[in-house]
């Protein structure tokens, strides 16, 4: 009876021990309410069309004397400088199948000119603010404005390209001056009268490119990062974003401190959508395109993922 009565105490104030103790906790505090807390909705395909719009006319330099965006005619022949020698093959190999991939071609014939070049600058060649003045022979065949893009770029690299304006009859017009054609390098009165309402026909054709990239700056990128890179900057008369960029870029190689593996849905719709377009369609309507087919891969890859 002494054993009963001990364990029916022993329960009783375990019983009253619990209760004090559940009595005495302080109640779980509310999860605050963040009254800062904004939900945005992803923007809607007319405003992502736009963003992408705006960012193309950022990205891609404009033409003069409503000119249309210039491109490569003929399929690229391509070198790279100041590697050794199986690096270097691996980069252009590289640039060649994108060159294939995105409709521009590539001559992969050992004679053939280059008309791509990549060159990787040793240290012994200074800060690349120092690679170039406006009167290197290198600059010499572009436009006044045309070279002020190139010394004005900053970072590790310095990119431009050679750019021919011809008529309808396929002839060079002398420094993009419509009235000067050249036959041999002499200027000859026009055949013609140009950017007229009835005789719109003007095309830029790129005949050359280069891309010099410091050395020490490429360490830690792989070949396929600095390939898609001088892709960009060769193919396209472009320039490296600024700031905050309304898409993923391989253009941001040297500056963002994440940039993209490789070409992004916007690169290659920029360079596909341009390659695709007649030869003097108007600028405004391949920012449209070239927009149009970025916003879609979007989703295409959102649907996939």
């Amino acid at each position: 009876m002494r054993l009963r009565a001990g364990l029916l105490m022993l329960i009783a104030f375990a019983t009253v021990a619990t209760a004090g103790t559940a009595q005495d906790a302080p109640e779980a505090a509310a999860p605050a309410k963040d009254r800062n807390i904004i939900v945005r909705p992803p923007p809607t395909e007319a405003e992502r069309h736009k963003q992408l719009r705006d960012f193309t006319r950022e990205v891609v330099r404009p033409p003069k004397m409503r000119q249309p965006i210039a491109k490569f005619a003929f399929p690229v022949c391509v070198k790279v400088l100041g590697l050794a020698p199986e690096d270097g093959e691996a980069i252009a190999e590289r640039v060649r199948e994108n060159a294939e991939a995105l409709g521009v071609g590539a001559d992969r014939s050992p004679e053939c000119v280059p008309t791509v070049r990549v060159a990787f600058m040793a240290p012994a060649a200074g800060p690349a603010t120092g690679w170039l003045t406006s009167e290197s022979p290198q600059l010499a065949h572009l436009a006044s404005y045309q070279r002020e893009r190139v010394l004005a770029e900053s970072g590790p690299v310095r990119a431009w390209n050679k750019v021919v304006v011809r008529n309808a009859e396929g002839q060079p017009f002398h420094y993009a001056d419509p009235k000067a054609v050249l036959d041999r390098g002499v200027a000859l009165p026009p055949l013609f009268e140009p950017f007229s309402a009835t005789d719109p026909i003007v095309t830029t054709e790129i005949t050359g490119a280069a891309v010099l990239i410091a050395r020490e700056a490429a360490h830690g990128f792989t070949f396929g990062q600095l390939a898609d890179y001088a892709t960009m900057r060769a193919l396209l008369d472009i320039g490296a974003p600024e700031g905050e960029v309304a898409a993923p870029t391989i253009l941001t190689l040297f500056t963002a401190p994440d940039p993209p593996d490789g070409l992004t849905v916007f690169d290659k719709a920029l360079v596909r959508e341009l390659y695709d377009a007649s030869r003097n369609v108007k600028p405004r309507r391949v920012y449209n395109d070239i927009a149009r087919a970025a916003v879609a891969a979007e989703r295409s890859d959102e649907g996939r993922n």
